[in-house]
């Protein structure tokens, strides 16, 4: 009886779609439950460093625990009396700075511009004519009333909208004092539900997770509670009303991504706006705005701590989009720490891997993959830049073994599996070519000579590797046959030349037998010769087999990169050698 092919559907994309609206449904109808657990969860990674000072200080834990919560309640009470004083003096002020502003804008409008005003009364007139209907005229206005509640329903909504946020508060806080005292109890517990087996990786997990989130979140408080105090100082020097009021608020504001600081510097701008009769209060105002968040992104916040949330900017950015759907204001300020907790969820998690990808702050391409992608895209100029970029970064040895050797050995797969067209490869191939020539040379001017020559044994790929160690070493200091010469003739005139090194660069799909017969009729021939063998498409699982082999085959080293090959070719070859002789008529006419 045939089996019914729909689960075998639905263990592909449609199982991860249906999760993840499990996962998003969950969120929206568990907003009353997960919100303050996640907001006691984040407030516990904050306080988590200072409770481990008191334990350090030998304090019991809960005398640690209370004194934590007693001053971080303290801190936090403060700032708010101070703020709500001044919002409270503000509120009673608002209709003075409303009218200010209406007279003000008003002395924005166009003046004595006859034109002006004459083209906007007629544009006025056609607009008024174009909406003018009879009906409407002669409508009446009806007030609509909102039904008059009972006394006890009322007094049922109030202390609903009293009771839920004070609640919700108390459910925070005894929440938080106790991930702060039973947190190893706690881990453990976790760590038994996930499962012994296990161990390791939710071990890491959590310390990541932990470390990240707690490194961030309590430098970031550092660092607003500083620019909210120089903001306070810097808006009451200007002479901008409640500054600490605006002071205090940016230091809130700056927890929530990209948008708080926008809102925190054009509110203190209105007002300056709307309180002097000039405009340099209010672009002093955006000016302090504008340069301390610049010398805080720049130079304060990587010098100081160096922290790194390791989330690309556009994730966050999405992030905060869907958490400010899901769990409003409040998780917008969450945004930032649970896309961490996620990522570090991702990376751990073999099944998640996914998540860390889309908000992993790291290239989602290798850059040789992305080098070759380029290329395939016939877009030169991106991949040279990138060539370019690193070369800075690494040096050209490191880019031949990290960019150009992989991406000859991806040209080389693919056109086997018919993945790209031979036009294609041969392009790639081409453009890999130039910038092989295109490398400053590293080898050492006042180096000697050195008696090295470089053998193929299928063209063209194996003669680009080549040429990659050549750059690498030093072109004059490796010899090449004459190209007109066949892979057995190469051999031939090699062996008569009797260097005292040979370089065997074989980065196609040539056969180990094949490169293992080479080595042994080099050997045979010459016994004192040094042999090195290239072969950059090896992987780590297959080098100690194949190392063994190609030494019972009379090779002196394998190794699988250009940076290998040189250190192989300076280990073996004395320091004193004579190059051969340059060109090669004998070899040319074997």
């Amino acid at each position: 009886m045939p089996q019914n092919p729909l689960p075998a559907r639905l263990n592909g994309p449609w199982v991860s779609l249906l999760t993840l609206v499990l996962v998003v449904g969950i969120l929206v109808t568990g907003k009353q439950v997960l919100l303050p657990l996640a907001l006691g969860v984040i407030l516990a990674f904050v306080l988590t460093p200072l409770v481990r000072l008191f334990d350090r200080l030998r304090l019991p834990r809960f005398a640690g625990v209370a004194l934590t919560m007693v001053m971080a309640l303290g801190a936090v009470g403060g700032v708010g009396y101070v703020v709500y004083d001044q919002f409270a003096e503000l509120s009673g002020e608002i209709s003075q700075y409303t009218s200010s502003m209406r007279k003000k804008v008003s002395q924005l409008r166009v003046g004595n511009n006859a034109a002006i005003r004459q083209f906007t009364r007629t544009m006025d007139r056609v607009t008024e004519q174009f909406y003018n209907d009879p009906d409407e005229r002669r409508a009446q206005p009806v007030r609509v009333l909102p039904p008059k509640l009972p006394p006890t329903q009322r007094l049922r909504e109030m202390s609903t909208a009293v009771f839920e946020p004070l609640a919700s508060a108390f459910i925070v806080l005894v929440l938080v004092a106790f991930l702060l005292g039973q947190r190893e109890d706690l881990r453990d517990r976790f760590i038994r539900l996930i499962g012994a087996g296990n161990v390791t990786m939710t071990t890491r997990l959590m310390n990541e997770a932990a470390s990240r989130v707690s490194q961030f979140l309590v430098w970031q408080t550092l660092i607003n509670i500083a620019f909210g105090t120089l903001v306070a100082l810097g808006l009451y020097w200007i002479g901008v009303p409640y500054a600490a009021l605006w002071g205090g608020l940016t230091a809130l504001l700056r927890f929530v991504p990209y948008v708080g600081s926008i809102l925190s510097a054009l509110m203190p701008a209105t007002l300056a706006f709307a309180t002097f009769p000039g405009w340099t209060e209010t672009l002093q105002t955006l000016g302090l705005f504008l340069v301390l968040d610049l010398v805080t992104a720049y130079f304060v916040e990587p010098v100081l701590f160096g922290y790194r949330t390791e989330v690309s900017s556009f994730a966050l950015l999405i992030s905060a989009l869907f958490w400010i759907w899901v769990w409003g204001p409040v998780g917008l300020l969450l945004a930032t720490p649970l896309t961490v907790c996620i990522a570090v969820l991702g990376r751990h998690v073999r099944s998640l891997r996914f998540l860390a990808i889309i908000f992993a702050d790291e290239p989602a391409l290798a850059p040789y993959v992305r080098f070759y992608q380029r290329l395939l895209a016939r877009d030169e100029d991106e991949a040279g830049v990138l060539v370019t970029r690193k070369l800075q970064e690494l040096g050209p040895i490191s880019v031949i073994d990290q960019i150009l050797v992989p991406a000859v050995t991806l040209v080389q797969h693919h056109r086997d599996q018919n993945e790209i067209t031979e036009e294609d490869a041969t392009f790639v191939l081409d453009v890999i070519a130039e910038t092989v020539e295109q490398l400053p040379s590293t080898a050492d001017a006042t180096a000697p000579a050195a008696s090295i020559i470089g053998l193929t044994v299928r063209a063209p790929i194996d003669e680009l590797v080549l040429e990659m160690l050549r750059a690498a070493y030093g072109r004059e200091r490796i010899a090449l046959m004459s190209p007109e010469l066949s892979a057995e003739e190469a051999l031939r005139a090699a062996i008569r030349e009797a260097p005292a090194l040979i370089c065997i660069a074989a980065a196609g799909l040539t056969r180990g037998s094949e490169l293992r017969n080479y080595c042994r009729r080099i050997r045979a021939a010459l016994p004192d010769v040094k042999i090195v063998v290239l072969r950059p498409q090896l992987t780590d699982d297959e080098m100690p087999r194949s190392t063994e082999r190609f030494r019972e085959a009379g090779a002196d080293c394998l190794v699988l990169g250009v940076n290998e090959a040189v250190v192989a070719i300076d280990k073996l070859l004395p320091a004193t050698t004579e190059a051969p002789s340059q060109p090669q008529p004998a070899a040319a006419s074997a």
